[in-house]
């Protein structure tokens, strides 16, 4: 389980709502990034804000049971506290979405990221993410 629980580790870090304003759903669907991975709260970020793709691909399981080794592993990791430090510009192309941030995840040592997006059912999720 130590490789998967990186694994899910590195995603957290590489990434960290519904209705009418495509624009403020998907930035706070980062919020809520960082609000879960703080509070460790796995079952909001495993449940709610990830693709199915996105809980496959970082556990290795498949299906139904990606979610339930998604929980497994967020709470085997080492606690991550994520600071958002703003929100610098968010370009939304169909279902797809890309929010560019800064975070901190050491003390004076911010971070560009680009959040990868993508709406299902009605909401945006994580999909992914990159260094900028």
């Amino acid at each position: 389980m130590g490789r998967r629980s990186t694994a899910l580790l590195v995603a957290l870090v590489a990434i960290a709502g519904c209705g009418g304003d495509d624009e403020k759903d998907a930035n706070q669907t980062v919020r809520d990034f960082v609000k879960a991975t703080n509070e460790r709260d796995a079952d909001r970020f495993c449940d709610d804000l990830v693709t199915q793709e996105f809980l496959e691909e970082s556990t290795g399981a498949k299906g139904d049971r990606a979610k339930s080794a998604c929980k497994q592993q967020f709470k085997a990791l080492r606690a991550v506290k994520i600071r958002l430090l703003k929100i610098r510009s968010t370009q939304i192309d169909g279902d797809k979405a890309a929010v560019t941030a800064t975070i901190e995840t050491a003390p004076n040592q911010p971070q560009p990221r680009v959040f990868r997006l993508t709406k299902q059912g009605g909401d945006w999720r994580l999909a992914g993410g990159s260094g900028g």
